[in-house]
């Protein structure tokens, strides 16, 4: 074992986990397109942290309507009045109805970008994670909390690595 493969087991050095979507805490709450628009709104009123819902059309997929979608319809001149006694299928327009989905094993990296390259509009909405237990909404906010940390965590462990090489040749 060379000098440096020495201070690579010194620092307790091993290759980076890149970690992947699938361990981030994400959400499963779906509703169905015929749920009234009100019903949709009491549940985010009620739920400060719920970031949106998994549409529905029957077993089908149809979307997604995040808590901004909703508030920014019903916000609009008579969007109350229109939306709220209706069913969610009424204001269709205003759900991502192609969101971005990934599988769980998607490095955060990777999904960061893929999130990031969406439209203006819907860049930091919450998407969709496959997994093999269903589908999961995750809150962009949560992926990028994750890739920060996990940046911190790359640089502290350069940092003492290259201390260790320091003390080791002398510096």
């Amino acid at each position: 074992m060379g000098m440096f493969d020495t201070i690579l087991a010194a620092a307790g050095s091993s290759t980076v986990n890149a970690g992947a979507i699938g361990q981030l805490p994400s959400w499963d709450n779906t509703i169905d397109l015929d749920t009234k628009t009100g019903d949709v709104e009491r549940a985010f009123l009620d739920n400060s942290a719920l970031p949106g819902f998994i549409v529905r059309s029957g077993a089908e997929i149809f979307g997604v309507l995040s808590r901004r979608m909703l508030f920014t319809a019903i916000s609009q001149p008579y969007g109350r009045e229109v939306f709220v006694k209706r069913p969610l299928r009424e204001m269709a327009a205003k759900i991502d109805t192609a969101p971005l989905m990934l599988p769980t094993n998607t490095p955060l990296a990777s999904a960061l970008k893929f999130a990031m390259t969406r439209d203006d509009e819907l860049r930091f909405e919450p998407f969709l994670l496959h997994a093999a237990t269903g589908i999961r909404l995750l809150e962009i906010h949560v992926l990028m909390v994750a890739q920060a940390n996990l940046l911190e965590e790359a640089l502290t462990s350069r940092d003492r690595l290259l201390d260790k090489i320091k003390a080791a040749v002398g510096n």
